[in-house]
């Protein structure tokens, strides 16, 4: 299992637009997609590809570093968002990294792996100290922080979603 985080390009539209849909069918998504920096925000996945490419935040969004992951075979499986500063909310329930993994690429160890991929690069950004956030019922993702070197922290609640905090030192 080999996978590569990649800036999405024009050339990923038609498979980022498949993981979309096949994280509608499978997820509850009326929250976003964890890790996509807001992709169902924007009309079309051109113009998502042409935001996050920009380097410059809008609408009082943090800094941030957005990634696709490619397996061997070059199939999109996932997105990671690495955040370079943190606002309240960041700090509180979203952490420095975000992360998703395709509904149908899952229980491959790609997330694992990922995580991985993304605290080398943000890392070499200069963040040594990395709080990553799950929900209380996600226990993939808790395995995967943990598996990375995640120290849990404690526990904030935000509407009816209870969010776990860990850390990484890097």
């Amino acid at each position: 299992m080999e996978i590569k985080l990649i800036k999405p390009l024009k050339i990923h539209t038609e498979q980022i637009s498949k993981m979309i849909e096949d994280f509608k069918f499978i997820d509850n998504v009326e929250n976003g997609i964890s890790g996509s920096s807001k992709v169902l925000a924007y009309p079309n996945i051109a113009d998502w590809i042409k935001f996050v490419n920009t380097e410059v935040p809008k609408n009082g969004m943090s800094p941030f570093k957005q990634y696709i992951a490619i397996n061997e075979n070059n199939d999109v499986v996932g997105f990671i968002n690495l955040r370079l500063e943190l606002n309240e909310y960041l700090f509180n329930f979203g952490g420095h990294i975000g992360y998703a993994i395709s509904p149908q690429q899952r229980n491959k160890g790609y997330a694992t792996e990922m995580l991985k991929q993304g605290l080398k690069k943000i890392k070499a950004l200069g963040i040594n100290d990395v709080l990553i956030t799950c929900l209380e019922n996600n226990q993939a993702s808790e395995k995967v922080i943990l598996n990375n070197g995640g120290v849990y922290e404690n526990s904030l609640k935000e509407n009816e979603n209870i969010f776990k905090r860990f850390w990484i030192k890097l």
